[in-house]
């Protein structure tokens, strides 16, 4: 879509892969371990006496969000300060993380600075929250 739409997407080569890097990032790392740690913190999981595997991927996700915040100390959005694919595939599972999964203490987000002031600007978006009324919520 972003190649269609001529939108979120760098026209550079090297800019453009480096892009579609970030979102391999999320769909390979951010995606499975933030999913793995809802499991487990939310729904089944906590009927598993065995606690390492949550703990296991919290500190997965805690990793992970520190890699993620060390890049965004270099602008407003992942790729500086373009608003890319990669900041709309990871925007969602970050909220959800903190806030579906209730995951916000054990990963220590609020110890984090430059992740929370992208997830606001992200959520702050017109067309994001246009997107977070679908389907019309009561």
């Amino acid at each position: 879509l972003a190649d269609k739409s001529g939108q979120f997407l760098p026209k550079d080569g090297a800019r453009r892969y480096e892009t579609l890097a970030w979102v391999m990032f999320q769909m390979g790392a951010i995606g499975p371990m933030f999913g793995q740690v809802g499991f487990f913190n939310k729904f089944a999981g906590k009927d598993y006496e065995d606690k390492r595997p949550l703990e296991r991927y919290v500190a997965e996700s805690r990793r992970l969000l520190g890699l993620l915040e060390k890049r965004l100390f270099t602008g407003d959005w992942i790729m500086g300060g373009e608003y890319t694919i990669a900041d709309i595939a990871t925007l969602g599972w970050v909220r959800n993380l903190i806030t579906f999964y209730g995951a916000r203490e054990l990963v220590e987000f609020d110890t984090l600075k430059a992740v929370p002031a992208w997830l606001d600007r992200g959520l702050a978006r017109p067309a994001v929250q246009r997107g977070l009324e679908i389907p019309k919520r009561g």
